[in-house]
């Protein structure tokens, strides 16, 4: 029996926050910390082999001046997306100009030394379970006018885990997405982290033409109430469920923002730990690695 182990990565630059942003997100979501923080997690993953899935907004892994003719286009869409993207437009033009373009960090995923998928985190980042069937439809034109490797992704993630609109994916070459997990309280979600015994996950029923990847859990980060909790605590979660997963089969699945660590670099403690026991299961023929669309081909042929 093997396990199977998968990590993505909600690549987001500021879009992620463009509907909240404040004096914190400026300071930390800067070009320069944001590198730092996507040099740090490739460096690991190479370190390990681990092929991961990179799921980039559309419009951060678009070059600036490329983006910069589609920002009528984008001010269009805001009246259907309850204004999340003004604040993005304004501070691209009048502002920081910090944090919105990030086709530095797909050229570093694409030239990593371990073979990652560019997935799709949205175009814009507003979430479609917010949002009508018009603004879902602008998005996919405003895909198809990016230049950068979004435009071909095969798997995709949705922006807040805010599923709608499955019946769209197909259109845009999309064949399966992250699932999403029921809502907790905040307690319940870090008193979660503490749960050293979880079971794997197992393979979800498909929705429609779309492959339903399993929904994972989120890497503990160093910010907040979370930095109380022990890296060595997180770490043995995972160690726990990828052993589980090599026993008796299962789907360990985990995701985090790189921006997570621009905010709080020592996160990638944790990651390497869980990585560190992927590798070492899948080097004695335990557990396999995947990227998302690795997974998908993987179900579809089954």
């Amino acid at each position: 029996m093997t396990g199977t182990f998968i990590l993505s990565l909600d690549c987001e630059g500021k879009w992620g926050v463009a509907d909240h942003l404040d004096a914190g997100n400026h300071a930390t979501l800067t070009d320069a910390r944001l590198r730092d923080a996507y040099r740090a997690i490739l460096d690991v993953l190479d370190r390990y082999a681990i092929p991961a899935t990179f799921a980039f907004v559309g419009v951060f892994a678009e070059p600036a001046e490329r983006l910069r003719p589609l920002l009528p286009m984008l001010e269009e869409m805001d009246g259907d997306a309850g204004g999340y993207l003004a604040p993005a437009l304004a501070d691209m033009r009048e502002g920081t100009q910090q944090g919105w373009h990030g086709d530095w960090a797909v050229e570093m995923v694409q030239s990593a030394r371990s073979d990652h998928e560019i997935g799709l985190h949205g175009v814009t980042h507003v979430p479609w379970g917010d949002v009508g069937a018009r603004f879902v439809e602008a998005e996919r034109a405003l895909l198809g006018q990016l230049t950068n490797p979004t435009r071909d992704a095969r798997t995709f993630i949705y922006p807040r885990n805010k599923v709608g609109h499955v019946d769209q994916l197909s259109a845009m070459g999309i064949e399966g997405y992250r699932a999403a997990k029921h809502h907790s309280s905040r307690v319940a979600s870090l008193l979660s982290e503490f749960a050293l015994h979880e079971k794997p996950d197992q393979p979800c029923d498909r929705h429609g033409d779309q492959c339903v990847i399993p929904a994972g859990r989120f890497l503990n980060f160093k910010a907040g109430l979370r930095r109380f909790v022990p890296t060595a605590v997180t770490v043995r979660r995972g160690a726990n469920m990828l052993d589980r997963a090599a026993r008796n089969g299962g789907i360990v699945h985990y995701w985090l923002h790189p921006e997570n660590l621009a905010a709080a670099p020592d996160t990638i403690d944790a990651l390497e730990g869980i990585v560190r026991h992927a590798a070492k299961l899948r080097d004695n023929g335990k557990c396999e690695i995947m990227t998302q669309l690795d997974y998908v081909g993987r179900q579809i042929a089954a």
